[in-house]
């Protein structure tokens, strides 16, 4: 018998012949068109799932896409869980605390940092993490967004295990280096997922499938901040985060799959309804990039600002906030995390939401193109003005209503721009987010830093208000921005199938040669 692979490699795979399609049989292959399972390269592509899932179809009312959205959803949580909780275990390790010793009490710090120490390593992680965005999008489109995603979460979990030891050992260093490694292994997972949507999710459903996906973030950070309250050592904090993580890498290895057409249990309903709305996936082994017409586009820079903005304030908040609460508001280190996990609650409350929202409402009534403006126009402004009223703020509740609203329509703009790129090249999505997440680490790296500079007495309220406007003025800079040179049009050089054609003869000639192999 001879077996037919998907194709050299994870990121291709073989169409049924037309026997196999014309079969009365409900599988997705006939014996001789069979995966072989036991084969390496089939692994790559169709996963452990293969051994584990019974091949009993998903009803009609349970979508598989959406079962990968709560997988995708989950490995947000954890993956911002281990990015954030940095930001809260420096708190402690900086914080002075009583330790008796003989018959009196002696004040002790596990760490005496300045302000621009802790801001390189809060920075540090996005030294890492703007490494891998590109590359991310690249490998993706190469071997499979199941992959990179799943690879990337799960190193990802051991370096945030191994902080501790670097930490302990190796000081200030250790602690960059350790966060370091953990950004480069992140960084590929947002241009990961893009590649599995560009596969599974419909052009009406693309807001909130990827807004669904990306609010496990939000959620994660606060979940973090509130894990923080408890009386635990700062290392169980990246202990924990590490090991959550690591058994979720197992589950999405054991029920995510990188195409419909493959996945075992998807009902034929939602697999006719995919390949009609997404289309059948023609993916070759060495795919032809535009790079230049990519990196030349302007509605592609247009994404970029916006990207920039958004995490502007979204990471400014996340790195500093504890700190701000904790020296200018003077709030007690117990309840610190229960309040900071506010803002970030609600904004992936909205993040969750949000792109159901606008996909049932503006989308309904706009084309892809004004919809897409007039949620960056609306959410946006609104991020402007509390900022605006965040840096005037006189009293603890008045800047934590102003942060919570930021981040509030913070959630709601990813439904702007968040998907974006699926409008505007859905076969090269994850390396346009691989791009745009580039710059949208920028703000990761320098917002820390130019916040240490410009905080020259931590413990003075007034001191922090110029971190506030400027991020004011970022969100007013993008929006203009974006509402001039944005779209929701598919670009004339975003067309794979050229690429594919291209290739079609030597992807042939390297199945051909398999079979001959096999006969």
């Amino acid at each position: 018998m001879t077996g037919k692979l998907l194709g050299p490699g994870s990121g291709s795979k073989q169409k049924p012949s037309s026997d196999a399609q014309s079969s009365d049989d409900d599988e997705r292959t006939m014996p001789e068109e069979k995966l072989l399972l036991n084969d390496p390269k089939n692994l790559q592509s169709k996963g452990w799932s293969g051994w584990y899932k019974c091949h009993q179809r998903l009803p009609n009312w349970m979508p598989q896409r959406f079962v990968i959205c709560v997988l995708a959803h989950f490995g947000f949580i954890f993956l911002y869980i281990m990015r954030s909780n940095m930001s809260l275990a420096i708190v402690r390790m900086t914080t002075p605390y009583s330790l008796l010793e003989t018959d009196h009490l002696i004040s002790q710090v596990d760490y005496d940092w300045s302000m621009k120490e802790q801001g390189i390593i809060l920075g540090s992680f996005f030294f890492g993490y703007i490494l891998t965005q590109i590359p991310g999008g690249y490998l993706a489109v190469r071997y499979g967004g199941r992959m990179v995603f799943g690879l990337g979460v799960g190193f990802a979990a051991i370096s945030s295990l191994l902080t501790p030891l670097f930490g302990h050992y190796l000081g200030f260093y250790g602690f960059v280096l350790a966060r370091a490694l953990c950004g480069i292994c992140e960084g590929v997972t947002y241009p990961a997922i893009h590649a599995m949507w560009s596969h599974w999710a419909p052009p009406k459903e693309r807001t909130t499938l990827v807004s669904g996906a990306f609010a496990g973030a939000y959620l994660g950070a606060a979940i973090s901040f509130t894990a923080s309250s408890r009386d635990a050592s700062w290392e169980w904090l990246f202990l924990s985060a590490g090991l959550y993580s690591f058994i979720w890498t197992l589950l999405w290895f054991t029920w995510g799959n990188e195409y419909p057409e493959i996945d075992e249990v998807i009902s034929e309903y939602e697999l006719n309804y995919l390949t009609e709305t997404v289309g059948a996936q023609q993916y070759t082994q060495n795919p032809s990039i535009p790079w230049m017409k990519i990196l030349l586009s302007y509605r592609v820079w247009a994404i970029c600002v916006c990207h920039f903005a958004a995490n502007w304030g979204f990471y400014t908040i996340l790195t500093e906030l504890p700190t701000f609460m904790r020296h200018a508001l003077h709030f007690h280190e117990g309840s610190l995390g229960n309040i900071a996990a506010l803002p970030f609650l609600g904004m992936g409350i909205t993040a969750a939401f949000g792109g159901y929202l606008v996909d049932n409402t503006l989308l309904r009534c706009l084309n892809v193109t004004y919809t897409r403006k007039v949620t960056i126009a609306l959410t946006f402004l609104a991020q402007m003005m509390f900022f605006f009223y965040a840096g005037k703020a006189t009293e603890g509740y008045e800047f934590m209503i102003c942060i919570c609203g930021a981040l509030f329509f913070g959630g709601l703009s990813w439904a702007g721009f968040g998907a974006n790129h699926l409008d505007i090249a859905p076969d090269y999505a994850s390396i346009l987010l691989g791009i745009t997440n580039t710059a949208g680490t920028i703000p990761g790296i320098i917002s820390p830093i130019v916040t240490g500079y410009l905080v020259e007495n931590k413990e003075e309220l007034a001191s922090w208000s110029p971190v506030f406007l400027l991020s004011g003025y970022v969100y007013l800079v993008a929006g203009i921005y974006y509402i001039v040179f944005g779209t929701g049009e598919r670009q004339d050089w975003a067309d794979a199938n050229e690429a594919v054609k291209l290739n079609s003869e030597r992807k042939q000639s390297k199945i051909n040669d398999v079979e001959s192999a096999s006969d």
